[in-house]
């Protein structure tokens, strides 16, 4: 299949690669000329404009910094009538949704790609890039994008909703996570504890995070948050006293103060002789909130 790509920093870059490499035949942009020379040598057909780029493909990925970047470059294209627009830049629902409404308007099909990956992991078995929008286009393209990240999905007809996974899970999920993290190897630290010992407990950690996200995800389905295991109660006294020590040597620790207030806060909503899944019914109600 043809295929235009406007854009081509690291992610962009990436993109274009794995479609050459998967027998796409690729036409890229780039207003800095100078960082299309290695895809030129990997085969790539190289556009003089924007609106070159578009013309030469059924299919126009853009690889650029946000919506309205993305924007002003396909102004610059002209009609874009029957054409199949995919944009992978990082915004919002609402951002997805106006451009999707924009793009929709000027003749074009419309899919948002929130990548959940980094450059050099494109083209592999472990990489995604979830989608929305046009189940059409996603449709006549899977075979396209699939090889581009093995494990993309289709996550719905609202423009916005590869945002909202995005937000979720890369953001809310994986980047505090992240961030957690670093604020407890900041502790080991401050302890002085060899951050090496660390490294031999993960795997047990992040096979039990993996077994209890699994748990949360069926829980919030059935809403019944009973157990036999640790009670919300349990959980938050132990979380004051990891808090304490924390501040004991001088740890700002505000992502483990976060997640204390969460805690607290459930169970003076009344569900600390519940499970630890229960706090999800305090993150966006009223401190009124009661149990179910």
């Amino acid at each position: 299949m043809d295929v235009s790509l406007l854009g081509t920093g690291l992610m962009g870059s990436a993109l274009a690669h794995a479609l050459i490499r998967n027998g796409a035949r690729v036409t890229v942009w780039n207003r800095t000329s100078a960082k299309l020379a290695p895809l030129a040598a990997a085969g790539a057909a190289v556009a003089v404009s924007p609106r070159s780029a578009v013309d030469a493909s059924p299919v126009t990925i853009v690889s650029l910094l946000d919506y309205d970047v993305a924007q002003a470059v396909l102004e610059e294209c002209g009609s874009l009538t029957g054409k199949i627009i995919i944009n992978t830049a990082t915004g919002s629902p609402d951002e997805a949704a106006s451009f999707a409404e924009w793009v929709e308007g000027r003749g074009a099909r419309y899919l948002d790609g929130a990548i959940a990956a980094y450059p050099e992991d494109i083209g592999t078995e472990t990489s995604a890039i979830n989608y929305s929008g046009s189940q059409e286009a996603w449709e006549a393209l899977s075979h396209l994008l699939l090889p581009l990240a093995a494990q993309s999905r289709f996550v719905g007809t609202r423009p916005g909703a590869a945002n909202v996974i995005d937000a979720a899970m890369a953001g809310a999920f994986f980047n505090v996570a992240l961030g957690a993290f670093h604020e407890a190897a900041s502790y080991v630290k401050a302890e002085g504890v060899a951050v090496s010992e660390m490294r031999h407990c993960l795997h047990l950690w992040t096979g039990k995070l993996l077994e209890l996200l699994q748990e949360a995800i069926d829980t919030f389905e059935s809403g019944d948050y009973t157990t036999d295991q640790a009670t919300l109660d349990i959980y938050t006294a132990a979380a004051q006293s990891w808090h304490q020590s924390m501040l004991r040597v001088g740890q700002r620790a505000s992502l483990m103060a976060a997640n204390l207030e969460n805690l607290e806060r459930a169970c003076a909503a009344g569900f600390g002789d519940m499970g630890i899944f229960a706090q999800i019914e305090v993150l966006s109600t009223p401190s009124e909130t009661t149990p179910s």
